[in-house]
C-alpha cells in the first residue's frame, strides 16, 4: 500500500527545535504507523529516558517521501542514498547537486609562498597595536570629547580603530610619536607659527632669567664697599635667589598637574618683571636689594623647569630634538655670557642698577610674548580617545596616510579674536589626588637623579663658586682690575659651555643608542676636565702669589702689584673654560640616562614623557640649590692663597673619586638601578600585567 502525501517537504532537526515536538502520521488499514519525533531536551539537564526502540543519538534528517510502510522503525535509516551536503548559494550555482557528499581534499603540504611586506612605516595593517589604533586607554576607561565622563568598558571595547597619522612634506613617511588627537586645541595640532611663537616666547624667558642669575658677578666687590657689608652678605644675592629656584621649580613642577602650565609661567613673569624693576633703585638699600633678589629667584623657577615639558607637548619626537638643543644652548649661553657686557655696562654712573634698566626694557617684548604668546601646552589626551566621524574605521577611511594640510588663513580681525578667545589664563584642570602630587617628589628622589646629580655637583657647583669668587680675587690689592676686566674671565665658560652643550644636543645617536660604554667614557673624559681646570686655577693662582725667596727681604708691601702681574688672565679664563666644559659633558649625559630609565619602567609612552620631565626637573632644581651654597660658601674658603689652593685641591681629588664610585656603580648594576627608579616611583606594580596596551599608549 502506498502513502499519498500532498508535500514534500524536508524535516530538519532546527524546525524540530523551534516547537515541533510531535508529527504524526497515520494511515487507515494494517500497514499503519506513527511518526513521533521528539523535541531536544532542554539544556543543563539529565536526559529523559526513551523506549528501547529509540536511538541513543539523534536521526539525521528525513525526507518524508522516502518513508515507506513497510519500514520496520521509523529510527531506522531508509534504504537510499544519503541526502547531498549543504552548499553555499556560489557552490550550488556552479555545479549541480548529485545527492552523494564528495570526499574531503587533503590539505597541501607545502605552505602557499609568502607576499612581501611593506616597510612597518608603510603598511599600517601590519604594526603593532597601540592606543591611537586600538582605542584604549591605559589608566582607565577614555572619555567622550568635551565631557568629564568616561566611557564603559563595553564602549571602549566596541569602539573603532583610529587611523595611524603620519607626517607632512618630507616627514610624509614618518609616523606621528606621539600620536596626537582629533581635536585642534592639541598642541600637537597646533599650526607650525603657534607652536614657534610658544616656543620662541618662552626662550626669551629663559634667556632673560639666565642673565639675572649671574648679574652680581662682576660687580660683588664694588657693592659689598657700596652697601658697606661682607662679600658673602653680597654673594647671598645670588645663593639665596638660587635656593629658592630650587624649590619654585619643584612647587611648580607639582601644580602644573593640577592648573597647567600657563598660570605659572604668568605669575611667574609677574615676579621677576617686580624684582627686575625694584632692583633698578635699590642702590642705598641692601635690604631692598635683597627682597627684589627673593622675588626674582621665586620667578625663575617656572623657567627652569617647565619649559622642557611645554617643548614636549607641543612637539613630536622628530622635530623634539632640535627644539631642545636651541633651549639648551640658549640657556647656557644667556648664563655665562652677559657678564662680559655686564661688566663693561657697571662702569656707568648708576653702577650695576644699569644692568636691570637695560633688562627691564625687554619685558615691553616678554610680558605680550607670554600673555598672548604662550598658551596652555597640557592636554589630556586619554580624554579624546572615543571616535570621531573622522576616525571611523570603515572601508577606505581606516588608515591616515598624514594630517591634512591645514588652510592658509590671512590674518584678520575675525582670526585673531577666535585666538585671543582661546588664550585664557588658567583653562586646565588635573586631578588633586595624593598620587598625582607625588609623582614628582618621588621622581626626585629616583636613583638615576640622585646619581646625575652626586656624579655633576662638585664641577657644577665649582664653577658656580669660583665664578661668584672672581671679583673678590681680582678686585683688590695687588690686581686692582675693573669690573670690565673681570667680566672677561669668563669668556671661557662661555665659549666652551656652549660649545659642549650645543654639539652633544644636536648630535642625535649620543640621546636614542646611548651606550654603558658612552657612559663611562663621559663620565671619565667630564671629570678629568673638571679636574685639570679646578687643579690648575688653585695652583696657578698660589704659586703668581707667592714671593720670591730670593726677594723676601727687599720686597715691600707697595711693590706687591708686581706679582699680580705675574698671573696670566688668559690662562685663568681658559682654566675655568676646562672647568665649564667638564661639568657640562657629564650634564650631557643626565637626558639620555633618564631616558633609559622611563623607557625601561615607564608603561607607555605618556608616562614616559612625564617622568622624563619631572627627572630632569629634579637634576636641575638639585643642582641649583647646591649651586647655591657653594656659592655663598666659596668666598669663605678663597679669601686667603692657601684656602684657594687647598679648596681646589680638595675639590678636585674628591670629584674623581665619587666619578670612580659612581661611574662603577652604574656598570655593575645599572639594570637594577633602572628597576629601583620604577619602584620608587610606583611604576612596577601588578596593575602592569592587566594591561593590553602598547608602549606608544597615551597616559
Amino acid at each position: 500500500m502506498g502513502l499519498d502525501l500532498d508535500f514534500e517537504k524536508e524535516l530538519s532537526v532546527e524546525q524540530a527545535r523551534r516547537g515541533d515536538s510531535v508529527i504524526g502520521i497515520t494511515t487507515e488499514g494494517g500497514n499503519g504507523f506513527t511518526l513521533t519525533i521528539p523535541p531536544p531536551p532542554p539544556a543543563k539537564e539529565a536526559p529523559k529516558e526513551t523506549s528501547k526502540e529509540a536511538s541513543p543519538r539523534r536521526p539525521p534528517p528525513l525526507r518524508l517521501d522516502a518513508i515507506r510502510p513497510g519500514s520496520a522503525s521509523p529510527s531506522e535509516p531508509p534504504n537510499r542514498p544519503l541526502p547531498p551536503r549543504p552548499m553555499s548559494k556560489m557552490d550550488s550555482s556552479s555545479r549541480p547537486s548529485t545527492g552523494v557528499s564528495e570526499p574531503k581534499k587533503p590539505s597541501p603540504t607545502r605552505p602557499p609562498p609568502l607576499k612581501p611586506q611593506a616597510p612597518l612605516g608603510m603598511n599600517p595593517p601590519t604594526r603593532p597595536g597601540t592606543a591611537a589604533s586600538q582605542g584604549s586607554s591605559v589608566m582607565g576607561m577614555p572619555r567622550i570629547v568635551g565631557s568629564n565622563k568616561r566611557l564603559s568598558y563595553a564602549a571602549s571595547v566596541a569602539s573603532s580603530r583610529r587611523p595611524i597619522k603620519y607626517g607632512q612634506g618630507k616627514y610624509k613617511h614618518i609616523e606621528l610619536v606621539p600620536q596626537p588627537s582629533d581635536d585642534p586645541d592639541d598642541p600637537l595640532n597646533w599650526p607650525l607659527w603657534r607652536k614657534e611663537l610658544n616656543f620662541w616666547s618662552l626662550l626669551l624667558m629663559v634667556a632673560m632669567t639666565g642673565v639675572m642669575k649671574t648679574i652680581f658677578m662682576t660687580v660683588n666687590a664694588q657693592l659689598a664697599e657700596g652697601y658697606g657689608v661682607s662679600y658673602t652678605s653680597i654673594t647671598a644675592l645670588t645663593g639665596i635667589p638660587l635656593v629658592l629656584s630650587a624649590v619654585s621649580g619643584f612647587a611648580c613642577l607639582v601644580a602644573s598637574r593640577v592648573c597647567g602650565k600657563r598660570p605659572l609661567y604668568l605669575a611667574s613673569l609677574l615676579l621677576v618683571f617686580i624684582g627686575a624693576v625694584w632692583n633698578t633703585n635699590v642702590a642705598d638699600s641692601y635690604g631692598q636689594c635683597m627682597a627684589a633678589r627673593i622675588f626674582q629667584g621665586f620667578g625663575w623657577g617656572a623657567f627652569d623647569v617647565l619649559v622642557f615639558g611645554s617643548i614636549q607637548d607641543t612637539y613630536f619626537e622628530h622635530e623634539r630634538n632640535l627644539r631642545i638643543a636651541i633651549y639648551s644652548a640658549v640657556a647656557v649661553a644667556t648664563t655665562w655670557g652677559p657678564p662680559l657686557l655686564g661688566g663693561v655696562a657697571s662702569e656707568n654712573a648708576a653702577g650695576f642698577s644699569f644692568q636691570f634698566m637695560i633688562l627691564s626694557s625687554f619685558f615691553v617684548v616678554a610680558i605680550p610674548a607670554i600673555t598672548l604668546g604662550a598658551p596652555e601646552t597640557v592636554f589630556d589626551r586619554a580624554y579624546t580617545l572615543a571616535q570621531t566621524p573622522s576616525t571611523g574605521a570603515s572601508g577606505a577611511s581606516r588608515f591616515k596616510a598624514s594630517l591634512p594640510i591645514a588652510p592658509r588663513r590671512l590674518l584678520s580681525f575675525e582670526t585673531f579674536n577666535n585666538y585671543i578667545v582661546k588664550v585664557k589664563p588658567y583653562s586646565y584642570s588635573g586631578s588633586c589626588s595624593l598620587s598625582t602630587l607625588l609623582q614628582a617628589p618621588r621622581a626626585f628622589i629616583a636613583p638615576t637623579t640622585i646619581l646625575l646629580f652626586l656624579v655633576s655637583i662638585l664641577p657644577y657647583g665649582s664653577l658656580w663658586g669660583f665664578s661668584a669668587s672672581l671679583s673678590l680675587i681680582f678686585h683688590p690689592l695687588p690686581f686692582i682690575r675693573t669690573t670690565s676686566t673681570i667680566g672677561t674671565l669668563v669668556t671661557g665658560p662661555w665659549l666652551l659651555s656652549t660649545a659642549v652643550v650645543g654639539a652633544f644636543a644636536l648630535v642625535s645617536w649620543w640621546q636614542t643608542r646611548f651606550t654603558p660604554r658612552a657612559h663611562m667614557t663621559a663620565i671619565a673624559g667630564g671629570s678629568v676636565l673638571a679636574f685639570i681646570g679646578t687643579l690648575t686655577f688653585g695652583l696657578h693662582l698660589d704659586a703668581c702669589m707667592t714671593r720670591p725667596e730670593a726677594d723676601d727681604a727687599t720686597v715691600s708691601v707697595f711693590a706687591l702689584a708686581y706679582l699680580g702681574d705675574r698671573v696670566n688672565f688668559a690662562a685663568v679664563s681658559l682654566v675655568l673654560g676646562l672647568l665649564a666644559a667638564g661639568a657640562y659633558v657629564l650634564d650631557a649625559t643626565v637626558r639620555p640616562l633618564i631616558r633609559s630609565s622611563t623607557m625601561f619602567t615607564s608603561s607607555n609612552l605618556g608616562v614616559a614623557l612625564r617622568n622624563t620631565t619631572d627627572m630632569n626637573a629634579g637634576v636641575a632644581c638639585w643642582r641649583a640649590a647646591f649651586a647655591g651654597v657653594f656659592v655663598m660658601g666659596v668666598p669663605n674658603a678663597v679669601w686667603s692663597w692657601d684656602g684657594l689652593r687647598a679648596l681646589c685641591i680638595g675639590v678636585a681629588i674628591a670629584q674623581m673619586v665619587v666619578a670612580a664610585i659612581v661611574g662603577s656603580v652604574w656598570w655593575l648594576w645599572g639594570e637594577d638601578i633602572r628597576r629601583w627608579d620604577g619602584r620608587v616611583m610606583r611604576l612596577v606594580d601588578l596593575d602592569m600585567l592587566k594591561r593590553a596596551g602598547s608602549f606608544f599608549d597615551t597616559d
